[in-house]
Order: C-alpha cells, then structure tokens, then sequence
C-alpha cells in the first residue's frame, strides 16, 4: 500500500488531466445551466385586466387600499424623479413625531428657499419667523412649498441631510425597493454624467435623452407609500382638505386653498384628497378617493400640467365604469366544496363566518377556477358553532389570495355523558326543550311552596319551645 502511494505521487501527469477533465465539467455544466438561472431571475408579471385609459401621463397607477391591489398600471414600476414622494414621506414623519401646534422655527435656509417661491396665501417665511406644524403642512400639500418641507426638517433632525437618512430607513422599513431619497423637497438630483431634461447641447432636437436620477421613486412605490400615511389620522386630515382659513398668532387670518380644489367638485366627490407638484413642465399628482363604495389611491407622473385635472378625472371615471364591489362569501353561507367529520366518525358541514368583499371587473368574476381548503383538525368533541374550523382559500386572477374562516354548520356536543346527550336531543327538539323547562318551573315552585310549609311549621315549634320555657320558670 505505500508503494502504490509513493508512486502515484511521483506521477505528474495523471492530476493534471484529472485537473483539465474537472475544468471541462465545470464550464459545460455553467453553459448548460445559464439559461435555466436567467430565467429563474425573471420577474413574474402579474395578470393585469385590460383597461385603456386616455391620459397624459407616462406613468401611472390605480391601487385598491383594502388589499393593495392595481386596478390600473401604466409603467408603473419605472423609476422616476417624483417630487411628491419626498414631500408625502416629509409629511408622514412630521405627523407621526410631531404635534399639529409645534410652533417650527424659520431658518435662513428655509427663508431663502421661499423667496423662490410664490404661493397662494400671501404669506412670505422670514429668517425667526415661527409658525405652527399644521400651517407648514398645508403648505407643503397645498402649494408643493420647498420652504415648508425644508423648516419641517430642520424642526425634526435638525440639518436636513439627518432628516433624509430618516427618509429612506422609513422607505427601507415599508419595503418600497424603487425609492431612494436625497432630500425633503423633491428638487431634482442627477448622477454624475447624467443628463438635465432641459439640457439638449450637443444632441439633435428629435432626440430625448433620459436623465439618471439620485433621487426617485416610481408610482407604485408612491401609491403604497401614501396608502400607509392614510393610517395616520392627522395625514389624513390634511391631505383630504381642499381649503382652510388658519389663524395665526397676531391675529393674521390665513385663507388657503389647494391647487387641486376643482377636482374634489368635478369628481362628485369621489376624489377626497389630493397633492400636485409640478417640475420642468411635468405634472404630478397624488389622489385619494372613494370609487363604486371602495377606497383607491391614484398616482399620476410626468403629465400635461394642463390635463392634470383630467388626468385623475378620467381614471376616477374609467374604474367607476369598469370595477365594481361584490360579496366573495355572505356569513352563514354553506361552504359546499368539503365536509369535515370528529375523530369518532360523525360528519358535519362547513359555514363561512363572516362576509367578505372584494373588487373585481364588472364583466369577469376575476376568480381562479380551484379552490383550496385547509382543515384545522383532527376535530375533538365538543365542537361548538362558533369555532373556526378551517380555512377556504381563494385566489384571484392577479394572483392575490383570499383566505376565509369556516365554521361548523351546527354544534356537535360530547357523547360522554348522559347529560350532553339529553342536551343535544333539546337542541334537535325545541317542543321537549320548552316542556321540560315548564316541568321544570313547576317542580321549582312546588319545592318552594314545600319548604315555606317547613318554614312555618319549624317557626311555630321554636315559639311553643319559647312559651313552654317561660311556663317553667314562672
């Protein structure tokens, strides 16, 4: 055994070929496999109904908010310099830190930025100047003011770069994976090499070129975005007013509106709330509303400024025509695809617990042909009505799932004893329930009647006792 080593360590050739054999394998094995791994890293396009909307705008989305579901898409997942994120997100975190009466201090930063800007109040931000959280607020929601979001920073982390780093780990923690933030008002940042939408030098006029953004986001990310901010109650207030007359200290009364007011009149009031930034001639739009009796947020970027009404005007008409709300499954309704049985044999069928709604086309139930359930047993007497059961799980075309509760559709009590037998023979039998419980009465009433007899009789002994001992002594 050690010669045989000792030579085949003298042997030079033979590792090498074993060596270029194992290379070999390793690249065919690579080649063969690549076109599997690529196509294991495609992303699954979810089934999307077919819906044609004219507007403007090169992205946009339509997002139910009870389950997150796009109603409508329009590169929606595009990355975009989308002012109104950051401003959305500024608000989100001023609300969740901050009291509506937090009087914010102006900084000089702040002050310079609202020289640049004109907005609909009158009023100008000066260097010192303090007012209150809720008027910088609708400032921001009501005129896109750079000034507001930048004083609500520096208020909250004192230097507006700390502020952003509160941005993207709020982004990073509601897993919005197309947003990245840079700053609080939305300014425009490009990367290095990048080109500036306004800037064509050099390039032939029928040729667009694409900037590469630092900063963006892309309609959905931004639709989910501010379906979470709708959670906190002031947020809401504030995006769903479209005026408000604020008095400020000294007296000052302030009228605001937003530049959006129109939209909650033309819209019949279906569109409740709304923001509208505007960039480079690109409008951007953030809708909330309430279309066919269900909640939608709509999000429109780099539109016609002049159709920005429309815009959200005609996807509020165009869900209301195509979506509607029905029951999936009414409560008390018989789950008729599967029926359960206790460990001792006896059978019982399913109930839905309660009533689910959900949205889908007027024309297509939107349903998955199969439909799964999932058992909770093994079942153990006693089973009572209101227990669950199990699961039905439903699935929509779009790949959402639906699980609902099932219940038993009647109570199954243990066999044990005599009494739980006589108790599911009343339960079966409501004529005997209510003779037994009129036996029942009476038999109490004689027994009471009995024990008063006892009752007088035993008074009676106790004051002859008392008179036959008074006797005696005398």
């Amino acid at each position: 055994m050690r010669h045989r080593q000792e030579k085949h360590a003298t042997s030079p050739s033979r590792p090498r070929r074993l060596r270029r054999l194992l290379v070999l394998l390793l690249l065919l094995t690579a080649c063969f496999s690549w076109p599997v791994q690529a196509a294991e890293v495609q992303p699954q396009l979810s089934y999307q109904p077919p819906l044609e909307v004219d507007i403007s705008a090169s992205s946009a989305v339509v997002l139910d908010t009870g389950r997150m579901r796009r109603l409508y898409a329009k590169n929606a997942d595009s990355r975009l310099a989308l002012p109104a994120a950051s401003k959305i997100m500024t608000a989100l975190l001023a609300c969740e830190r901050l009291p509506l009466d937090t009087q914010v201090t102006i900084s000089s930063v702040a002050a310079q930025e609202a020289k640049r800007e004109v907005t609909g109040d009158g009023l100008a931000l000066e260097t010192g100047d303090k007012y209150p959280l809720e008027y910088l607020l609708l400032r921001m929601v009501f005129y896109d003011s750079n000034a507001a979001a930048l004083a609500i920073a520096e208020q909250i982390s004192g230097v507006e770069e700390n502020f952003v780093v509160l941005m993207n780990s709020k982004a990073a923690s509601l897993e919005l994976s197309g947003t990245v933030f840079v700053n609080s008002t939305g300014n425009l940042v490009y990367q290095e090499g990048g080109v500036d939408p306004g800037d064509r030098t050099g390039q032939e006029d029928n040729i667009a070129v694409d900037p590469l953004p630092r900063q963006y986001s892309t309609v959905s990310d931004l639709a989910r975005l501010t379906a979470f901010a709708m959670n906190n109650q002031k947020f809401a207030d504030i995006i769903r007013k479209d005026s408000e007359y604020l008095l400020l200290e000294g007296k000052t009364l302030v009228p605001m509106r937003n530049r959006l007011q129109s939209v909650w009149r033309l819209s019949e009031n279906r569109i409740t709330g709304a923001f509208y930034s505007e960039r480079r001639e690109k409008a951007n739009s953030v809708a909330i509303g309430r279309i066919n009796d269900f909640s939608v947020i709509m999000v429109t970027a780099n539109g016609n400024p002049g159709q920005r009404n429309m815009d959200l005007l005609t996807l509020t008409q165009s869900i209301a025509n195509n979506y509607e709300q029905q029951a999936l499954v009414t409560s008390g309704e018989v789950f008729s695809g599967y029926r359960e049985e206790t460990v001792d044999g006896e059978p019982f069928g399913l109930v839905f617990r309660r009533t689910v709604l959900y949205i889908r086309p007027v024309d297509d139930p939107f349903l998955m042909q199969e439909v799964q359930y999932r058992s909770y047993g093994p079942h153990h007497r006693p089973i009572e009505s209101t227990m669950t059961i199990g699961q039905v799980v439903f699935q929509l075309k779009d790949g959402t799932v639906i699980a609902v509760d099932v219940g038993p559709d009647r109570q199954i009590l243990s066999s044990i004893t005599a009494l739980n037998q006589l108790l599911g023979s009343l339960q079966k039998n409501q004529n005997l329930f209510y003779a037994i419980m009129i036996c029942g009465m009476l038999l109490a009433l004689v027994m009471a009647i009995h024990v008063f007899e006892r009752l007088k009789r035993l008074i009676r002994l106790l004051r002859l006792i008392g008179l036959e001992r008074r006797a005696r002594r005398t």
